[in-house]
């Protein structure tokens, strides 16, 4: 197991939060956005490339001056292109945000104007899109104003139709897996001290409520990927604080999963923001650390053998 630090970015504004990665061709991507603080009209979206085991000193991809701007989620769409999510606060305030994308056709290197796939104020990114069995694309999503997590589907990336309200609030930030039989999993961040899931048997139009579960939360973000022949969930595995930064595994796809494996833990301090990226040899782990640089973590197959 190695780690390395990612980016200690002297690029102000100060404050780095939220990072969400892909791999391009041999590269992986990071993107996150920099501000002095949360929902600040000086905020930034930022992009660094792993290149030959070395990250490249960030670059500024957008900004909107005067204007907040967060939580971006970069993905390399079926059609080799780059898609860029993000939010605009058209006041100060989350509830206020508006979801928008940009394209890259060269890897990053120039993006398209602007669009915005969701004109409902209020509903947010955080989570990876996924391409669904049936080709539907599916991004998860969340209302700030309710705190219930939703999810925006598309037939072919384009016209995005909101679905899936799973009618308990305290829920942000979801995450979908689909598993193997085409039943859709969706775990969420809570208010409620437990992760939350949810399941969908029809492509995501409908959801059941979602249930507590057992493993703890201390209303922090989470993430999930199929690793394998298991999921992998990381998480703070604790109900308060965020000081700790763990992974659980489930090798029949989340009806049990096994007790924490610790990646980092501190007296105090933060660690936050998962992110999860496999490719065909490791699995990647990002998180936030401190909000002012990501810690990179990257395992081999072999220090899961015993999960």
């Amino acid at each position: 197991m190695n780690f390395e630090n990612v980016m200690q970015s002297q690029i102000y504004p100060p404050m780095h939060h939220c990072v969400s990665v892909t791999k391009d061709r041999d590269d992986l991507i990071a993107v996150w956005y920099s501000a002095s603080y949360e929902k600040a009209p000086d905020s930034v979206i930022h992009l660094s490339r792993k290149h030959f085991d070395k990250w490249t000193d960030p670059v500024t991809v957008f900004k909107m001056p005067g204007f907040g701007v967060g939580n971006p989620v970069i993905w390399k769409s079926p059609e080799d292109e780059l898609w860029l999510f993000l939010v605009i606060l058209t006041e100060n305030d989350w509830q206020s945000a508006l979801i928008c994308r940009k394209k890259s056709k060269d890897h990053g290197e120039n993006w398209s104007e602007l669009e915005i796939i969701s004109n409902i104020k209020g509903i947010m990114t955080k989570g990876r899109p996924i391409v669904l069995k049936n080709g539907n694309y599916l991004l998860p999503v969340y209302d700030e104003k309710k705190w219930t997590s939703m999810i925006l589907i598309s037939e072919d990336g384009n016209n995005w139709k909101l679905y899936g309200e799973t009618t308990v609030t305290g829920l942000i930030q979801p995450v979908v897996v689909e598993l193997d039989d085409g039943i859709l999993m969706m775990m969420s961040r809570s208010k409620m001290g437990k992760v939350y899931v949810s399941y969908s048997f029809n492509g995501g139009l409908s959801w059941m409520a979602s249930a507590q579960t057992d493993i703890p939360n201390p209303n922090s973000s989470i993430d999930v990927v199929k690793y394998k022949d298991m999921l992998v969930l990381a998480h703070n595995h604790t109900q308060t604080g965020r000081n700790r930064m763990d992974l659980l595994f489930s090798k029949n796809e989340g009806r049990n999963w096994s007790g924490p494996f610790c990646v980092k833990e501190a007296d105090r301090g933060e660690y936050s923001y998962p992110w999860l990226l496999q490719d065909e040899k490791q699995l990647h782990l990002f998180f936030t650390d401190n909000r002012m640089n990501f810690i990179h973590s990257f395992f081999e197959d072999g220090d899961f053998e015993k999960r």
